[in-house]
């Protein structure tokens, strides 16, 4: 067992108790505090968005998904232990010319919880981008993912090349380089201070960027029931093989979707130059390096990242 779980905090050992990978998050003032959070967030950044529940069919779970404007659809897979509305500010520029959608991945946002201690891990990421689309009824869609999204949205780029129009990869996908940058466990207990030294240790390259609706939103976020625990089992069985965006290296000569590396200079989680080398091996794809910018590059430079999102050209795969 690595170190993560060696930080597994108590109520992650409690939910472990629990019979099946799946369970449901239910109502009570943790949630009532998220979507109050979400709502502020999305109120700051002019971001009308409706909020949706969907019923997956594999994994079969309630997977809570926020959708805006209207176009080509877009799918937006958030990071590890993020959630879907932190994409608001993306949300809010794109919504002038496209449909957006932004899924809480299981076991984030109001998603239901999911113990990923048996997961096979590609094949789930996969299976939930899958029903994701079949659940939106969207034949086709472009893909954008940022850390952990960014992993899976390149995972179901190569197994179902004909459903991704685009695909836009935002930050360092997920255990980019040789060797696995591993995040820290869950807190035990969460606080305003712990999130933002995150943002400042991790996340961006200037914390002053980051409104305080975005830093209220992840602390609720991070005192959801199960949160703890899904990531923790998560980063866990993510750790204890070879299931980074490294390990797909030999692979990316066959990427027929059309990709963009969109990576801010200051990533803490890798260089661009890993951005750079997997765009001189896909044969569609480009890497775009943004000054002054984190790993959830949106946040320190968003109008130049919301321009280079939009600017990326279709190329659906036949």
């Amino acid at each position: 067992m690595c170190g993560v779980a060696a930080g597994l905090s108590r109520s992650t050992r409690g939910w472990l108790a629990e019979p099946g990978p799946i369970t449901a998050l239910t109502a009570g003032p943790e949630v009532d505090a998220f979507k109050t959070a979400q709502q502020r967030l999305f109120q700051k950044h002019d971001a009308y968005v409706e909020s949706r529940y969907l019923k997956l069919k594999q994994p079969a779970l309630t997977a809570h998904v926020l959708e805006a404007g209207r176009g080509d659809p877009v799918l937006m897979l958030h990071g590890g232990g993020s959630f879907a509305c932190q994409f608001a500010p993306l949300m809010s520029s794109l919504r002038q010319e496209f449909h957006v959608f932004a899924a809480d991945r299981p076991g984030c946002g109001l998603t239901d919880r999911f113990d990923y201690r048996q997961a096979a891990l590609r094949q789930h990421a996969v299976d939930v981008v899958t029903s994701l689309l079949d659940a939106l009824d969207l034949r086709q869609a472009a893909l954008v993912g940022n850390s952990m999204g960014g992993l899976w949205a390149l995972q179901f780029a190569l197994a179902k090349p004909e459903r991704v129009t685009r695909l836009v990869l935002l930050g360092e996908p997920a255990w980019s380089g040789a060797v696995a940058h591993a995040p820290p466990p869950a807190s035990k207990t969460p606080t305003i201070e712990g999130v933002r030294a995150a943002y400042v240790n991790r996340l961006v390259a200037d914390v002053k960027r980051v409104p305080a609706e975005m830093l209220e939103a992840h602390l609720a976020a991070n005192r959801l029931p199960g949160a703890a625990m899904s990531w923790d089992t998560l980063i866990t069985r993510f750790l204890e093989g070879e299931n980074g965006t490294y390990h797909l290296r030999p692979e990316l000569k066959n990427l027929r979707v059309a990709t963009l590396f969109i990576w801010g200079d200051k990533d803490t989680f890798g260089p661009p130059s890993l951005g750079q080398e997997m765009a001189a091996i896909a044969p569609n794809a480009r890497c775009e390096v943004l000054a002054d910018a984190g790993h959830i590059v949106w946040l320190d430079q968003p109008e130049r990242c919301a321009r280079a999102v939009a600017a990326q050209p279709q190329h659906a795969c036949r």
